[in-house]
């Protein structure tokens, strides 16, 4: 509460209304036990009644302006507005309870099959790029990790390891073309393929 050369709460709303952050700080240490006390009261838990206080507050802030004293107390406004909040809280809870037991029970458990496809399919596929990397000479291996791993350019490519750019080109687009024939079998469209 204030105390006799504090300033009232009308003093330090009309300060609020004008954006004095110092005012409501003020406003909130006077004022926040009694708005916790109150929406204790009205809901299930600490942590409820903390969210219900904290949301009262802020609508202090929001609505500034607009607040009505009675008797130059912001005081009853904030526990009207606890209690509005909490009654929202409470019955959205009750509103999501509801749709909660709605909801069919599933006691089946997930069915891993398509992970675990997803997962040995990758180590075959892992398995057939590094045979077929394997069975590159060195050059034709650079040009892979540098242009296909990496990301390089056939110009960059070219200029690390120092052979002509066209060269890099011609190599990058012959050694492609072994490794679509040699992975075809893991192309996406493999199984769409007439046999």
């Amino acid at each position: 509460m204030a105390g006799e050369n504090d300033p009232s709460d009308g003093q330090l709303l009309f300060q609020l209304s004008r954006g004095d952050e110092r005012s409501f700080r003020i406003l909130f240490r006077r004022h926040e036990r009694v708005a916790y006390r109150v929406a204790l009261a009205l809901v299930d838990s600490v942590w409820d009644a903390e969210e219900v206080a904290s949301s009262a507050f802020f609508e202090l802030w929001r609505k500034r302006d607009s607040v009505r004293l009675v008797g130059d107390s912001v005081l009853p406004w904030l526990i009207r507005t606890v209690s509005y909040v909490a009654k929202n809280q409470v019955r959205g809870r009750r509103r999501y309870q509801r749709l909660l037991r709605k909801l069919p029970a599933s006691d089946a458990q997930p069915d891993h099959a398509d992970e675990v496809a997803r997962v040995v399919d990758a180590i075959y596929i892992a398995q057939d790029v590094q045979m077929v990397l394997g069975g590159l000479n060195a050059r034709d291996a650079s040009i892979v990790l540098l242009c296909i791993v990496q990301g390089l350019g056939p110009q960059e490519a070219a200029t690390v390891l120092g052979i002509p750019e066209g060269t890099a080109k011609s190599q990058l687009h012959r050694v492609k073309g072994r490794l679509r024939v040699s992975l075809r079998d893991h192309s996406p469209n493999a199984e769409e393929a007439p046999a």
